[in-house]
């Protein structure tokens, strides 16, 4: 089962809401293509044929896991080592929602990792390598990090719907994990200029030279931000 656009952007808003959409959907184009039942297993030259149930997909990733092999499961491609911190199991790992809400909880916990004397931009593409390789400076030499800011810019103008239906969509959004302590969790968690994002994409007004990137687009406003001449300002 494959998700369009529209429906990973209403599963985000609905599941993620600490995120803006518009980022969890470039992530998910990126890791899963919308691929409900995807799975990657590292270090493995030769990838399993893509599973076409939920079923076989938990099959195929534990068969690899009793193999030494960790393996990237679901629409977020969330990591087998990291099921357990994030309260997923084998019968959640693959629902949509709970998929999509675990992503938003490893890019937001990536981000308060290194958020402090960094501009929210610079942070939020830092989160982006850690999410990938775990490492704050491989997802920039892999190109992870412009291929989800690539993906981003695909969505422009996308609006982001009020409802989504999938097979198997909870009727709740999971909490995240139940032995947090006194970290915080994903719904009281709140991105410097990301959860703030219009849903939609406002008219963009004429500049003198160049045009103002939409609300939603955050790399690119930063960019224009950094640029901009003081009568390109505000």
């Amino acid at each position: 089962m494959t998700l369009g656009p529209s429906a990973i952007l209403a599963l985000a808003a609905q599941c993620a809401p600490a995120v803006s959409p518009q980022v969890i959907a470039a992530i998910v184009d990126v890791e899963s293509k919308g691929y409900v039942f995807a799975i990657n297993v590292n270090r493995l030259s030769r990838q399993p044929s893509p599973p076409r149930s939920s079923a076989e997909a938990t099959r195929v990733a534990q068969y690899y896991i009793a193999r030494g092999h960790s393996v990237d499961l679901g629409l977020g491609q969330i990591n087998s080592r990291n099921m357990r911190w994030l309260g997923l199991s084998w019968d959640s790992v693959f629902d949509p929602c709970t998929n999509v809400a675990a992503a938003g909880t490893v890019l937001a916990t990536n981000y308060r990792s290194v958020r402090d004397g960094r501009h929210p931009q610079v942070a939020l593409r830092i989160a982006l390598s850690l999410y990938n390789t775990g490492h704050s400076e491989r997802g920039f030499r892999n190109g992870y990090v412009r291929k989800v800011e690539r993906a981003g810019y695909a969505l422009a103008g996308q609006q982001v719907p009020t409802s989504v239906t999938v097979a198997y969509l909870p009727s709740a959004v999971p909490s995240p994990a139940t032995d947090w302590g006194e970290r915080e969790t994903l719904s009281s968690l709140s991105l410097p200029e990301i959860a703030r994002q219009n849903l939609t994409a406002p008219p963009v007004q004429p500049v003198a030279v160049r045009q103002r990137p939409p609300e939603w687009d955050v790399f690119a406003r930063a960019r224009f931000a950094a640029t901009a001449k003081p009568n390109e300002e505000n």
